[in-house]
Parts: structure tokens; C-alpha cells; sequence
């Protein structure tokens, strides 16, 4: 576990990936490897009752009972407890958190559905942190990529990929059945949806903005 602290002690993460399970639930998978976890609100609960270590458990935790934020305190190394009346969301003060902890990776379970607003948020989240937040359900995978080339392969377990932006972008897209070549996109545009490979590897090129890449299967 990573023995940094939100309070201050100086360290470095123990490992480089951190899971924050958010309070809309979600199933963990099992392909995580070596990860350090952060409960959000009611996920610090589920986690908690899975019996799973937390670096960290954030929220108001206004909507969980006093015995079972007993049972959070017992597997969390770290209980931040936030204001209800507060200007950003559960999921954004734990990305927040896991970020200032040092993580490489981090990734949000039950981030996706339920509450639209919230769903909103946390996509501009991959945004305002790309190349280091993962969102991911059984049918997602969403993370927002910089400048620089991103390779895809066909045995990676997804069928499908959407490229989408918050703001002008330029990409080139190889080894898809729509491919691109320095084409110019912008927040509005939507015929970047739904493509597939065409060859066993596909790059996707981005030589100006940042593009939320969405990886997805039914």
C-alpha cells in the first residue's frame, strides 16, 4: 500500500496504479495486477465490505450510516471527510487526491451511467487529466490522449473505437476500416464514432490537441 498521506508525509506510491471505486458501484475486475485503492463515498463502503485495503477513503459521506463508516476507517489508511456543500463532485476531490499522491494511472470504476451529470463530469475529467485517467466499466474503456501516437491491437478485447474532442484537434487515424489523415476535428463533430480495425494493429496519430479515445463492445 502507498504510505503517502492527503495530510502531507512525503513518499512515493508503492505502486504506480491506483482504483477508486465510485459510490454508483460497479464490479471490480480481475486483470488489475499490482493497483493501490481509493474509496469515493459509498465505494469506500463496498470496498470495505470486499475486505480491500484502501490508501484513502474521500466523500461526504452523507448518505452512509455511522456503523458503516466504522468498517471504512478499519480497512482505509486515510478518511478525508468532505463538506456536502461543496462545489466539485465525489469522483473529482478522489481523482484529485489520487493525483497529488504521485499516481501514474489511475483508474474509475463505476464512473460511467447512472446520474448524467456526473458521467459529464467525469469524462472532462480524462481531459483535465489525459494520459493518466482511465475510465472503465464491462463495456468501456475511456481515457484522453495528448499529442504523440497510440497503437491498438486486435486481440485487445474491444471492437470498437470512437475518437471524440473538447477542443480542435488534428489526428490521423491507420489501419481502421475509416481511416484519416491529418484531418481536423472539433468538439462538434461526430462521424468519428463507432470505427473498427482493419488490419491486426491501428494508429491513431494526434498532431495537435487532446482526444478522448473510447474503446467499447456491446
Amino acid at each position: 500500500m502507498c504510505s503517502k498521506t492527503i495530510s502531507g508525509k512525503l513518499c512515493i506510491p508503492l505502486s504506480k496504479t491506483c482504483v477508486i471505486m465510485l459510490k454508483q458501484g460497479g464490479q471490480l475486475p480481475q486483470d488489475l495486477g499490482d493497483a493501490d485503492y481509493i474509496g469515493a463515498d459509498k465505494g469506500a463502503l463496498l470496498l470495505a465490505q470486499k475486505k480491500i485495503p484502501m490508501v484513502l477513503a474521500i466523500g461526504d459521506f452523507d448518505s452512509v450510516h455511522e456503523e458503516d463508516m466504522a468498517l471504512i476507517r478499519r480497512y482505509s489508511k486515510e478518511v478525508v471527510r468532505l463538506n456536502p456543500v461543496k462545489d466539485d463532485s465525489d469522483s473529482e476531490a478522489a481523482v484529485r487526491a489520487a493525483h497529488r499522491l504521485g499516481y501514474e494511472k489511475i483508474i474509475l470504476l463505476g464512473g460511467l451511467g447512472g446520474r448524467m451529470d456526473h458521467t459529464l463530469v467525469n469524462l472532462r475529467l480524462c481531459a483535465v487529466f489525459a494520459n493518466q485517467l482511465v475510465l472503465a466499466d464491462e463495456c468501456n474503456r475511456i481515457e484522453a490522449v495528448t499529442e504523440g501516437g497510440y497503437d491498438f491491437r486486435e486481440n485487445d478485447g474491444w471492437k470498437y473505437y470512437s475518437f471524440f474532442t473538447f477542443e480542435e484537434a488534428v489526428v490521423s487515424l491507420e489501419g481502421f476500416y475509416y481511416p484519416l489523415k491529418n484531418q481536423r476535428l472539433g468538439p462538434l463533430d461526430l462521424y468519428t464514432v463507432s470505427n473498427e480495425l482493419s488490419a491486426a494493429e491501428g494508429r491513431l496519430v494526434v498532431k495537435k490537441g487532446t482526444v478522448l479515445v473510447i474503446r467499447s463492445r456491446d
